[in-house]
């Protein structure tokens, strides 16, 4: 149950880096893998849908290939809603809030955020339809910093939401 536990955790904090190479674009790259809630495994997921939002208006999507890989460019904007899933795996969303960045951006002009994710298969189990609605990861922009920050207040009361979930299932 710990390990299940510390892979939860590790589900919540997807990695993400921030650098800034030419061109007036956002690229969004990463790996997707499906994990087995039983044993803790995570192995690449091919063919999931990526959609990214802003201001209610779908940007774009891709979807996963060989290795669980996906990437796409997009056009500036101040905040992101990306949404992670296929039928078949419960859905992740992650904010991303890159206001100071695009504020602070005079001489950049480009942003690359690596954003990897696990996601678990949809059981049917009662009480995780919240996670299509809610993100459950937040990362900012921090200026003095330079990269983005994970806001892991919110990452921790969603981990325990849906820890509460799992465990009146028996996971």
């Amino acid at each position: 149950m710990k390990s299940v536990i510390t892979l939860l955790i590790l589900l919540w904090s997807s990695h993400m880096i921030a650098q800034a190479p030419e061109g007036e674009m956002i690229n969004f790259y990463g790996k997707i893998t499906k994990m087995n809630l039983s044993d803790s495994v995570e192995k690449p997921l091919d063919g999931v849908k990526v959609e990214f939002w802003s201001d209610n208006k779908m940007l774009g999507e891709v979807y996963s290939a060989g290795k669980g890989k996906y990437s796409c460019n997009l056009p500036y904007r101040k905040v992101y809603l990306v949404k992670y899933g296929t039928e078949e795996y419960v859905q992740k969303l992650i904010e991303v809030d890159i206001t100071k960045f695009y504020e602070d951006a005079e001489d950049l002009k480009a942003l690359k955020m690596q954003v990897d994710v696990a996601l678990f298969k949809d059981t049917g189990l009662m009480g995780l339809d919240f996670m299509n609605q809610m993100p459950m990861a937040k990362a900012q922009y921090i200026p003095r910093k330079k990269t983005l920050v994970w806001d892991y207040k919110h990452t921790e009361q969603m981990k325990n939401r849906i820890m509460s979930v799992l465990n009146a299932y028996g996971y």
